[in-house]
């Protein structure tokens, strides 16, 4: 799962309250209104964790 920092602990609880664990990839908060520049960053943070998730 994909979420902004703003969201991690809503994501966190509502896991522990079904008894799951999460693989949760944390970006920075907002992704919309975002210039070009400031959504590449949050692009390339997900694939990172994408990619350290996956082992890949």
């Amino acid at each position: 799962m994909i979420a902004t920092e703003t969201f991690r602990p809503l994501v966190l609880a509502q896991a522990k309250a079904r008894k799951v664990e999460p693989r949760l990839i944390v970006v920075k908060h907002p992704i919309g209104g975002l210039n070009a520049q400031e959504l590449a960053e949050r692009i390339e943070t997900a694939t990172k964790g994408l990619a350290e998730a996956t082992g890949t």
